[in-house]
């Protein structure tokens, strides 16, 4: 598709550009999970899996960017669950001169990568991306962003939100942090329904550095196909550098 070449080109021109440029702050992080009944067997059915997730985050005086990468069913040394990667770029197009509910404005682009034993595909996104200003969090996003998945007829919209909220209980230092996305159905036929995720995670940072805790699952609707609800609890550790 034409808009899927053009928004290739401007990810190219863009990475080049903003790797010449010094970072106001980075950081890194290795996370490993574990849950149990995830739906993603044969029909449907139940197994266990393994996550590995590997992430950054980095702050320039002209915007940010964000990447992961997630390895799924690590667990299974013969047959992987595959790999799930996405990489955004925002640029700052406002910013509050004074305390105010909105901190700043972007203009967003992302790209969506999946390859595993069922599909090859990139997805190309453009949209909107607010910062907000609430007491308590570290940071609060919400994006909104128009998407055109290769593999299915048409295009749709998707809207995420991000946070973290650091607290301290019992003189510990904890976080809750996370994303919810809701993307519009598209295409037709299996796997053409709206659908939500969510990865809310509780974490206790043991040090700067380390921190264990859960991560709670929720997929209404999983890859689009309705009825296919996963809810999946997981134990998880993180390693940020």
């Amino acid at each position: 598709m034409k808009f899927n070449k053009i928004v290739l080109c401007v990810f190219f021109i863009i990475t080049v550009i903003k790797t010449t440029q010094a970072a106001t702050f980075s950081s890194t992080k290795i996370e490993l999970l574990y849950g149990q009944d995830f739906l993603r067997g044969v029909d449907g059915a139940e197994i266990d899996e393994a996550t590995f997730t590997i992430a950054n985050a980095t702050g320039f005086t002209w915007g940010d960017s964000f990447f992961f990468a997630d390895v799924n069913g690590i667990n299974d040394t013969e047959d992987t669950g595959g790999i799930h990667m996405e990489f955004s770029t925002r640029y700052r197009f406002w910013e509050a001169k004074q305390s105010y509910i909105i901190k700043s404005a972007y203009g967003i682009i992302q790209a969506d990568i999946t390859s595993n034993t069922f599909v090859e595909k990139l997805v190309p996104m453009i949209g909107a991306s607010i910062d907000w200003e609430i007491p308590g969090f570290n940071f609060f996003k919400s994006h909104l962003q128009y998407r055109d998945d290769p593999k299915k007829k048409g295009s749709s919209v998707q809207f995420t939100l991000v946070w973290n909220l650091a607290f301290i209980l019992a003189e510990q230092n904890f976080s809750f942090e996370g994303f919810a996305d809701w993307t519009q159905g598209e295409g037709e036929g299996v796997g053409s329904e709206s659908n939500l995720l969510m990865q809310p995670q509780l974490l206790w940072m043991i040090n700067k550095n380390i921190a264990l805790g859960i991560e709670y699952q929720y997929w209404k609707n999983r890859l689009g196909i309705e009825g296919l609800n996963e809810k999946v609890p997981q134990i998880m550790a993180r390693w940020t550098f």
